[in-house]
């Protein structure tokens, strides 16, 4: 929903680490919503910290930025898991690799004990 900003410049960065310095325990307490909003403007930085609208004020930009930096749903990207057909890609057709439980249910199925025994 966010689209990437490019880099931010030294003074811009040095203003988000003293809003956060000084506001990080509210914000994160308002992202969790531990903190009812009181106002539309808390209300919208509740919305901005979910990823639903995007940041206008300078305080909702730098908790975006921390967010980002971190890794913090829903500015989180996830590398996307390979397909199975493109790490099976180096092996040929009838010599890809088998994990070792493959069977094993079924073998299990007709295993009793008895007598402390173990018949197949």
């Amino acid at each position: 929903m966010q689209a990437e900003a490019g880099p931010e410049d030294a003074r811009t960065i040095a203003m988000y680490e003293r809003l956060l310095a000084r506001h990080l325990k509210f914000y994160d307490a308002r992202r969790r919503r531990e903190r009812r909003p009181r106002s539309a403007a808390q209300r919208q930085f509740q919305d901005v910290a979910w990823g639903k609208v995007e940041p206008v004020s300078d305080h909702e930009r730098a908790y975006v930025w921390y967010l980002k930096a971190r890794k913090i749903a829903p500015f989180n990207r996830p590398t996307p898991a390979p397909h199975i057909d493109d790490v099976m890609a180096g092996y040929d057709v009838g010599a890809r690799p088998v994990a070792g439980e493959v069977g094993t249910k079924w073998d299990n199925a007709w295993r009793e004990y008895r007598g402390g025994r173990e018949f197949w």
